[in-house]
């Protein structure tokens, strides 16, 4: 299957429109053009403030990309990026560089009488630029020529890019929906929908898929904090201020609210990694300080003294606070919650556990809500190279292991959620053979992708056979322990 054309005015739409198709592209080749290091920050819809997307440099400057999916540069347009312009220098005191993309090259035709795009660029520029003085920005242009360039690059990311953006047969919500009622057909009575799974292994395949159900979980945690701490610490450090746990009770609702806040402004992206340690270290010392607070109102209960209606509410404030920080600390401490930050997953089980039911429930549930999933059955394989044979099975034949995993890279970043590759019962037809040599590279060849995510099962027994030299740090194991009805 040949690489797809690169032509901007048949790009794939995103939430309805060409426009925001491409205006994500464009973040998503800022994202990949962005070192690892350096932050990279989205603006969302309807919040741009004058850029889509935007990274900070390493001596603290920032340089921001704006896109204008129109095809001709006149005095409506100019005065369009103009309003823009002047939006990310209110709202960017450290903006450096200011790049505007565009999906057309700007003519320079020579017409008397008439200011070509390229004339009308360059005055502009030259304005914006003399409006802002002392203030210096650069203002770049990355116009078609230079978006083709980076669409034509050999980095398996970018040519992933141009498969997704401007293949639009393929990697659509219907061509997912299609390709998993094929497998669905296949797998039989091994996959009821109406069978309700709600256990921990779910869970696990949430959190390793970014899904935003997962990540609202995490945020109703801050919630929790803030509900328990309501009035709760106020409370304790008002029965405290003259004891000799003032200090700490007069800082009880500041180490609550840290904990809370450090959840809300962490960026839970598909490409993040998750702050679990250093939530818990807020915790912690949340806890540390509570225990001091608690001490002083035990002492405070043994006393005959005092207000007693004040102390015994102090003590169930205490015990509120201490049921919330364990909430907390049980909650993002799980090992399914920590799936979150791998890429990789070995869901185990005995035969007839329902292992394919799982992968096939939490693929067609994804794929409901447009996210990116493909399920393909171990079964189907033969012995030979097996990420040709998953695009085989996909009906991408063809198309290059690198081209198959950049499209879904490009779709689940899209999506705001990782693409799920999900494989069934590695260990059937001959998988011992197919699997046992090749399963390190597969998982290697996906791992370059960072809004992607591959998820196998296999059947317990076979364990020691196809994964004995990988161990549990480099594929992580999920068992599932059999389903429950509702």
């Amino acid at each position: 299957m040949p690489s797809p054309a690169i032509d901007f005015r048949a790009i794939r739409t995103h939430h309805g429109s060409q426009h925001s198709g491409f205006e994500e592209l464009v973040c998503q080749l800022a994202a990949i053009d962005t070192p690892r290091s350096l932050a990279f920050h989205r603006k969302g819809a309807g919040a741009d403030a004058g850029l889509e997307c935007y990274r900070v440099e390493a001596d603290g400057s920032e340089t921001g990309w704006q896109a204008k999916y129109f095809f001709e540069f006149g005095s409506g347009q100019a005065s369009q990026l103009k309003e823009s312009f002047d939006h990310a220098i209110n709202h960017h005191p450290d903006l450096k560089r200011f790049i505007v993309n565009v999906p057309f090259n700007l003519s320079d035709g020579r017409v008397a009488n008439q200011k070509s795009q390229k004339a009308r660029w360059d005055d502009w520029v030259a304005a914006r630029t003399k409006a802002i003085l002392p203030r210096i920005v650069t203002i770049e242009l990355w116009d078609e020529t230079q978006l083709i360039e980076r669409l034509t690059r050999t980095d398996p990311r970018h040519a992933g890019r141009r498969r997704y953006w401007f293949d639009i047969l393929h990697f659509t919500p219907d061509w997912f929906r299609t390709r998993f009622e094929i497998t669905r057909a296949a797998l039989g009575k091994r996959y009821t929908p109406e069978l309700n799974i709600e256990l921990p292994v779910r869970r696990g395949l949430l959190a390793i898929a970014r899904d935003p159900i997962f990540i609202e979980s995490l945020r109703e945690l801050a919630d929790d904090i803030d509900a328990a701490r309501h009035r709760a610490t106020s409370d304790i450090a008002q029965l405290l201020e003259s004891s000799p746990a003032a200090a700490p009770a007069a800082v009880l609702d500041v180490s609550f609210r840290a904990i809370s806040l450090g959840i809300r402004t962490s960026v839970l992206g598909p490409a993040e990694i998750m702050p679990f340690d250093a939530w818990l270290q807020t915790v912690d010392q949340a806890r540390t300080i509570l225990d001091r607070c608690a001490a002083e109102v035990w002492n405070l209960r043994s006393q005959k003294a005092g207000d007693r209606e004040s102390i015994q509410r102090g003590h169930h404030n205490v015990s509120r606070l201490y049921e919330a920080l364990h909430a907390v600390s049980e909650s993002i401490d799980r090992h399914e919650v920590r799936l979150a930050n791998e890429h990789r997953l070995l869901v185990t089980g005995d035969a007839g556990v329902g292992k394919s039911h799982l992968l096939a429930d939490v693929a067609q549930r994804h794929i409901a809500r447009n996210f990116p999933a493909v399920l393909v059955l171990g079964g189907s394989f033969v012995d030979g190279e097996i990420w040709r044979q998953v695009g085989d099975q996909l009906g991408l034949t063809n198309v290059t292991p690198d081209d198959l995993l950049g499209a879904l890279d490009a779709a689940g970043e899209a999506a705001g959620t990782r693409a799920l590759i999900m494989v069934d019962a590695i260990n059937e037809r001959g998988g011992i053979a197919i699997w046992t040599s090749r399963l390190a590279a597969f998982l290697a060849t996906a791992d370059r992708f960072q809004h992607v995510a591959v998820v196998l099962s296999c059947r317990t027994t076979f364990l020691p056979y196809i994964v004995s030299d990988i161990d549990e740090n480099k594929l992580p194991r999920l068992a599932h322990p059999g389903c429950q009805t509702n």
